[in-house]
C-alpha cells in the first residue's frame, strides 16, 4: 500500500524526510527503496520545475526591459591598437602588433669603424644580442638637454617584423591605445622635428599631440641604416 504524503510535506519532503529518512519524520518515505535518492524522485522533479516555469517577478522584467531598452554604443569598425611613447618632448605612436616587449635600460656596446648616429651599436636582451637602433636620430628629433622626466620612466623596446628585431630607447611609455583612422588628421607643416617624412598624421590625446609613424617606412629606414 502507498503512503500518500500530505501536500505541505510533498513541497520539501527531501528537506524533512531525505535520503537518510530522519529519525523526527512523521511519514517515513517509501519511494527511497525504488528511487535510491530522492533526485531520482518525480516529486523533487515536478518541484523543481515548477520553480523553472513560474511567473518572473514585476520588478525583474521591468529592470531587463530597461537593459536591453538601452541605446548600445557603436563600435567603430577599423579600430587601431597603438603603442604610446615619447622620445625628448615629442610622443610618438605606432601599431602595437610590432611590439615584442619591453625591457629595462641596457648597456649599449658601440661598434667599431661604424660612425652611424641611428646605429647605436648591440645590446643584451635576455641573453640574445640586438641591434639597438636610435629613433630619435633617424627621426631628427632635436635633444632638448633638459630631464623632461624626473621619475625616470627611460626604457627599452623591442621591436620587428619576421625575422628582424631593433631595439630603441624611449624616456616614456603610456602603453595601448585603441585609435580610430578618422582621427588621425595631416601633419602640420612645422611637423618637421617629428620627420614629416616618417608620420602618417597626428591625433590630439589628452592635449597632447601625438605623431602617428609609419611602421613601413621606419622599418625600411632602419634596414638601411645597417647597411
Amino acid at each position: 500500500m502507498t503512503t500518500t504524503l500530505p501536500t505541505e510535506a510533498v513541497e520539501n519532503c527531501w528537506k524533512t524526510i531525505g535520503v537518510w529518512r530522519s529519525s523526527g519524520a512523521v511519514v517515513p518515505c517509501e519511494k527511497l527503496a525504488e528511487v535510491i535518492h530522492c533526485r531520482n524522485c518525480e516529486v523533487f522533479t515536478r518541484v523543481g520545475r515548477s520553480l523553472l516555469e513560474r511567473d518572473l517577478p514585476e520588478e525583474y522584467m521591468e529592470e531587463w526591459t530597461s537593459i536591453l531598452a538601452c541605446k548600445k554604443s557603436d563600435e567603430l569598425i577599423g579600430t587601431l591598437s597603438m603603442l604610446l611613447f615619447r622620445i625628448e618632448k615629442e610622443w610618438l605612436a605606432l601599431p602595437s602588433l610590432l611590439f615584442a616587449e619591453v625591457v629595462e635600460p641596457a648597456k649599449i656596446h658601440s661598434l667599431p669603424h661604424r660612425p652611424n648616429p641611428v646605429l647605436q651599436g648591440l645590446v643584451n636582451v635576455h641573453g640574445e644580442v640586438q641591434l639597438c637602433v636610435s629613433l630619435r636620430a633617424l627621426l631628427g628629433i632635436e635633444n632638448s638637454q633638459t630631464d623632461t622626466n624626473p621619475l625616470n620612466h627611460r626604457r627599452m623596446l623591442v621591436m620587428g617584423k619576421a625575422n628582424e628585431r631593433w631595439v630603441f630607447s624611449v624616456d616614456e611609455i603610456h602603453g595601448i591605445h585603441r585609435l580610430h583612422p578618422s582621427r588621425i588628421q595631416p601633419p602640420p607643416i612645422s611637423a618637421q622635428k617629428t620627420g614629416a617624412g616618417f608620420s602618417r598624421g597626428i591625433f590630439t590625446w589628452e592635449k597632447r599631440q601625438v605623431a602617428v609613424l609609419d611602421d613601413e617606412l621606419v622599418l625600411r629606414q632602419l634596414s638601411r641604416s645597417v647597411q
